[in-house]
């Protein structure tokens, strides 16, 4: 069996951690036993497909928008980058034509992702998988549009994939009554499988380096420095928990000065500083492994975004064996009714500083909890 995975994001080495979630997801593909061809944004058209393990890679352009720190981001700081969305979708075709016949096509957000499979692969079944930004740009736009791009994909004989209920039920909500059933129907939630490599050492290791007493405590917020994160909650939920709680901003963007400024600290990065009595630092880009063992080595991972569907960052806590502390978005709720190591507060620095007064310091013995 030949497959085709089309996304938007996909890492460009195994520490990047950009798409890790999409690479993941064609691996076990592979290991289902199919020829897996990934087409991804970045590079050129021109570019010759390259190995990942199992996995084809075709790189197909539009790096200018789909690129880290985000679409939003990007466009906001430079609204020609949207210009970039037309190119790629034309760039997916052409390397489409060089792969040739497919038996399964797999996008990866509704939009720009699955509109080059409607028009290529016209036996392969496909399937659709929403992340969010795709669900919630659908969400604005005109009531036609929106109707008409799934419209489109329901009658292709599309199959949907949530990463979260919330989005499915958003989307379906936004639609008139028949294609919402429709929708319904041709859909299933699934969060997105990520691999979890060993960090437990390297935590270790950390977790030493930056505690000063045993009194001390460590919370991490793993994200990408925009506004929808909202980091500077972190910040002052970490001034208002008092005394003995050290925060680890692990990430980077366009929201890092500000922040930077809010902590109270102007010096050179990966420094420490003190917000309002509480340690306060920047460790910048990392890669993902070294991410993931800053969240290993935390008493707590704080995730205070408004914006979510099924972040992968609190999974990857609860795999890992950290308690969690997160608003209300996509669905954290309900993973909170099933796992009590997830405290959902208010989006306020208050709610999340007494929350965070209620994890205790780490335990030896903690264990990872079941994946939602």
């Amino acid at each position: 069996m030949r497959a085709v995975v089309v996304t938007t994001s996909y890492p460009i080495s195994n520490d990047d951690p950009s798409g890790h979630f999409v690479r993941s997801s064609a691996q076990e593909l592979a290991r289902s036993g199919a020829e897996v061809h990934v087409i991804a944004a970045g590079g050129s058209v021109l570019d010759a497909p390259s190995r990942d393990g199992e996995l084809f890679v075709h790189r197909a352009g539009g790096g200018a928008l789909f690129g880290w720190p985000g679409v939003v981001a990007r466009a906001r700081e430079s609204p020609l980058r949207l210009l970039s969305a037309g190119p790629f979708a034309l760039s997916v075709l052409a390397r489409l034509r060089q792969i040739g016949p497919v038996d399964r096509a797999v996008a990866h957000w509704i939009v720009p992702c699955a509109w080059p499979l409607l028009l290529a692969s016209p036996g392969a079944p496909l399937e659709v998988r929403a992340h969010g930004a795709d669900v919630r740009l659908l969400l604005r736009a005109p009531r036609a549009a929106r109707s008409s791009i799934v419209g489109a994909l329901l009658r292709r004989g599309a199959r949907f994939v949530f990463a979260a209920g919330a989005l499915r039920d958003a989307l379906a909500g936004a639609l008139a009554s028949e294609q919402a059933r429709a929708l319904l129907g041709a859909s299933r939630v699934e969060p997105p499988a990520f691999d979890l490599p060993p960090v437990a050492e390297r935590a270790d290791t950390l977790r030493r380096e930056i505690l000063q007493g045993p009194a001390e405590r460590v919370a991490v917020v793993a994200c990408r420095l925009i506004p929808t994160k909202r980091v500077e909650l972190a910040i002052e939920a970490a001034r208002a928990a008092g005394p003995g709680l050290r925060l680890v901003v692990v990430g980077d963007g366009p929201e890092r000065a500000a922040l930077e400024r809010l902590a109270g600290r102007g010096g050179p990065a990966d420094g420490v500083s003190s917000a309002g009595g509480a340690a306060v630092r920047f460790t910048g880009a990392l890669p993902r492994r070294e991410a993931l063992a800053w969240i290993g080595a935390a008493d707590v991972l704080l995730h205070p975004s408004s914006h979510e569907a099924a972040p992968t960052v609190i999974r990857e806590a609860r795999a890992l064996g950290v308690p969690v502390v997160a608003c209300d978005a996509g669905d954290v709720v309900a993973w909170a009714r099933d796992d009590d190591g997830i405290l959902v507060a208010e989006g306020t620095a208050e709610s999340l500083a007494a929350a965070l007064r209620a994890i205790p310091s780490r335990r030896s013995d903690r264990a990872p909890a079941p994946l939602p």
